[in-house]
């Protein structure tokens, strides 16, 4: 029979004080605590991108002039971390908007096996809108589930970090576009988690059988011909265990 562990340090205290005080102190000690980023690698991954090593996994779907790209996307120090600075000068109304994130052509992430798709980001300036806030954002992620065609419209989610407060159940060509964020201090890092398969069939129906195909970053103010900041850092597309 297993007995308790400080009883047993009673009976052998009488022999050896020392080693039952030794034993109880390991036995008592409280479990060592896990920061929020430990427990993260801990958990399975589909995919990570944390911006520390060079060149990054990311890739325009647009293939746009890559000096151009340079000029809106580029990975800076950050403290002891890097993260992807993006702006978006459009002020001469010369430079489009550019998409820029992780392609998944071999081996996409079931969407029914995903459990959350994770980041943080700030801005560092919001476009001059005016009108309606998703024709222009410092930040947005585009997730795609279906690309589109010429016939029919993609599936996916476009999640902004809105100037201001704008329309909820949009879509732009065939994605559905969440208001993540709106407004807030400028330069203050916001910490996301999406859970997409759940967003999935609230929005399109069951997400068995679909795949994650893109996840990827646009800062952009052409629509408003202004300017565009903001910073990206730690992506997770988090699996179910």
């Amino acid at each position: 029979m297993l007995r308790s562990p400080l009883r047993w340090i009673g009976s052998k205290a009488l022999l050896a004080p020392w080693i039952a005080l030794a034993i109880a102190a390991v036995l008592l000690a409280p479990l060592p605590h896990l920061s929020a980023a430990q427990a993260a690698e801990n958990e399975p991954v589909w995919w990570r991108e944390t911006f520390d090593r060079t060149p990054i996994d990311f890739v325009d779907p647009f293939k746009h002039d890559a000096r151009a790209l340079s000029r809106v996307y580029t990975v800076e120090r950050d403290g002891d971390g890097s993260v992807l600075h993006a702006l978006h000068d459009d002020a001469s109304g010369m430079t489009p908007a550019m998409h820029y994130g992780k392609a998944f052509t071999v081996s996409p992430p079931p969407l029914e096996r995903v459990r959350a798709l994770r980041w943080r980001w700030r801005v560092l300036r919001h476009p001059d809108v005016e009108g309606d806030p998703w024709a222009d954002l410092a930040a947005s992620i585009y997730v795609v589930i279906r690309s589109p065609s010429m016939l029919h419209g993609g599936r996916g989610f476009k999640l902004g970090w809105l100037a201001k407060p704008g329309a909820e159940d949009t879509y732009q060509h065939g994605l559905l576009q969440v208001p993540t964020e709106v407004g807030g201090p400028l330069g203050e890092w916001r910490s996301e988690s999406v859970d997409l398969c759940a967003l999935y069939r609230r929005a399109f129906g069951n997400c068995e059988g679909e795949h994650v195909l893109y996840i990827g970053v646009v800062t952009d103010a052409d629509a408003t011909r202004s300017v565009a900041e903001a910073e990206y850092d730690d992506f997770e597309l988090v699996a179910t265990p």
